[in-house]
Formats: C-alpha cells, structure tokens, sequence
C-alpha cells in the first residue's frame, strides 16, 4: 500500500469519526426527551424544582384525569436548586385548575431523582396505586422514566412520563446554540452514567 493512499485511508477514517461525533452531538439533546404514556394513570407526579415548567403541564394532565391524585414531591432540605417554588406550588396547581384536595404532598427521605422515585414509590404501595404517570422537564425525562421504572418495576406500578415540552424553552434540535441548554445537556448526560454506576438505571 503506498503511502499516498494510507494517508487517504487515515483521513477517510478520521473523516467518518469526526462525522460520526458531529451526529451525536447534533442528537444530544433530543436523544434526552421521552414519553410514555400510561392509561388512566392514578397519580400525576411533578417532579420538585423547575416549576414554571412543570406545574403546567402538571395541571393540564389533572384536567385530562380528573380521577388522578396530583403528587408533588418535598425534599428534606428546601433550596432555590432543588424545590424552587416548593412553598408556592400548591397554590400555582389550584390557580391552574386544580382542586387542593386532590393534591398529595410526598416527603423525601433521600435527594435526587432516585429519592423521589422511592419516595412515590412508598406513596403508591400506601395508597394502593398501580399506575402513575411522571411530569418533569423535558431533558429531564430519559433518566427519570429509566429510575422510575427500575424502582416502580419490582412492585407491579406501571410508569408514564410527559415532558412539559409546551412551557418549556427547551430547543432538542438546537440545544447546542441556547446557554441554558449547553449547561442542561452535558449535565443530563453525566447525570445518566452516575445512575447506571451507582444505581443500576439503565437509561
């Protein structure tokens, strides 16, 4: 083989590399946002934090099912980055539409996505629930349906999520030209290896 067309080969190889990380990256974001749904699901859960997102989206499921308890979780330490609004949210929900009695109040025992799942995961065994259905930000969804079905799985709860796509400036396609999105996809993406180490998620 000359050397010519070596050097042709390494830069058809390198060529295809660099194409190849340049899809990935173009699908970084997008490859983030799932849904699932669930049929009449019994509880709507909104995930804490992030708020003005997800407390919409929350709300216009409640009113699609009526029957649904609106579940929100309440972290052991309240801060600005994990539970935003937290002291506010029940009443954003009844501005919304949404009636106080049907909303439940879940307290965490540990932090993070996982803790949350296990915490609903309790809520629903107590209450005698099968099928709940998550709201979360859309980039948030991959990693939370993946721990909410590998906690709910073992118990027999059937798992939905919903990203709160409509009040959410989340752009998947573009993530890569917005500030917020740069710093929520590259977290995202790490969040999701850290749950497959230390958790066992699988995303």
């Amino acid at each position: 083989m000359s050397t010519g067309h070596r050097r042709r080969t390494a830069l058809g190889a390198l060529g295809l590399v660099v194409a190849l990380l340049v899809l990935a990256l173009a699908h970084a974001g997008s490859a983030l946002v799932v849904s699932k749904p669930v049929p009449q699901p019994e509880a709507i859960v909104s995930l804490a934090s992030h708020e003005w997102e997800r407390l919409p989206a929350a709300a216009q499921l409640a009113a699609r099912f009526p029957r649904a308890a609106v579940v929100l979780t309440v972290p052991r330490e309240v801060t600005k980055y994990n539970c935003h609004d937290c002291g506010n949210r029940v009443h954003r929900l009844e501005l919304a539409g949404v009636a106080k009695e049907r909303v439940r109040l879940v307290p965490l025992e540990e932090g993070g996505t996982y803790g949350e799942a296990l915490a609903v995961r309790r809520f629903l065994e107590m209450a005698g629930m099968r099928r709940v259905l998550v709201v979360t930000s859309p980039y948030h969804t991959r990693r939370s349906l993946a721990t909410f079905a590998t906690v709910m799985t073992p118990v027999g709860v059937q798992v939905g999520i919903e990203p709160a796509a409509a009040s959410s400036h989340a752009n998947p396609s573009w993530w890569w030209a917005l500030p917020d999105d740069r710093a929520y996809v590259p977290y995202e993406w790490a969040a999701i290896v850290y749950y497959g180490v230390f958790h066992g998620v699988l995303s």
